[in-house]
């Protein structure tokens, strides 16, 4: 099973319009350390599935046949942007797999063109292609899923947006050991009030309880970047995910 980030960015990614951090004026000057918005490609036994449509240039990197299905965490506007393109393709119909939001983002589920989103319940496991995926709870101001996608004994947890984990989520996903996990990770150290994010000790607080073998942070903000930039992670099962990097799982 291969993994590729096609974004690992939040809502304040460097380069954030205006400022002028160390972050933010790397990223301008290097396209490399630009970071767009999360979202990450499943790849295994030629089947490919998508995790969020927040990239605005979906049409240009899925041309039509490419996707076989998708898996949307939630419809906040940087994780669904592009999809109010894709929805307006003539090519065949593509199945989104989603939390029961039935408001959606503006008029994506009311108008939804080739697009044909299907709600699913949390802890229930269903088959896609080759691979078996189970949709679990997060911590998010509007109804968000995590995703475990399992392929031939390997598990791949990607659970981004979230500030912690429900109880649920971790007493399902802690006995599960998880190969790859893809965590969000938006803020240095205490990030202080009114997030909807995990701040660097409450991710490493999160691989402690789940056990990954491997830990990747994404929807990372400026500020996140900057620190790592000065300072190490105090935990060695977690490392920054970069937009284009690919992992096999």
């Amino acid at each position: 099973m291969r993994l590729t980030f096609l974004g690992t960015g939040g809502v304040w990614a460097a380069p954030v319009h205006g400022c002028a951090c160390v972050a933010c004026s790397r990223a301008r000057a290097d396209d490399t350390l630009r970071r767009r918005p999360a979202s990450a490609l499943v790849e295994c036994d030629g089947f490919r599935l998508l995790i969020d449509g927040g990239r605005e240039d979906l049409p240009e990197l899925f041309p039509p046949g490419t996707l076989d299905a998708m898996l949307l965490t939630h419809f906040h506007p940087d994780h669904v942007l592009g999809l109010f393109r894709l929805r307006w393709s003539k090519a065949e119909r593509l199945t989104v797999f989603c939390p029961p939001d039935a408001v959606g983002c503006d008029d994506l589920r009311r108008h939804c063109g080739r697009l044909e989103f299907r709600e699913v319940e949390p802890f229930v496991a269903f088959d896609l292609g080759p691979v078996t995926v189970t949709a679990v709870p997060l911590i998010h101001s509007r109804l968000t899923f995590g995703w475990l996608v399992a392929y031939r004994g390997k598990r791949l947890a990607y659970l981004s947006d979230t500030i912690g984990l429900p109880e649920a989520t971790v007493s399902f996903l802690a006995p599960l050991a998880v190969d790859t996990l893809v965590l969000d990770c938006a803020y240095p150290p205490n990030g202080g009030p009114g997030r909807n994010h995990n701040d660097i000790d409450e991710a490493i607080a999160i691989v402690k309880a789940l056990g990954p073998h491997r830990c990747l942070l994404t929807h990372i903000n400026h500020d996140l970047d900057e620190w790592l930039a000065r300072n190490p992670v105090p935990e060695p099962r977690i490392e920054r995910a970069t937009d284009g990097m690919v992992v096999s799982v």
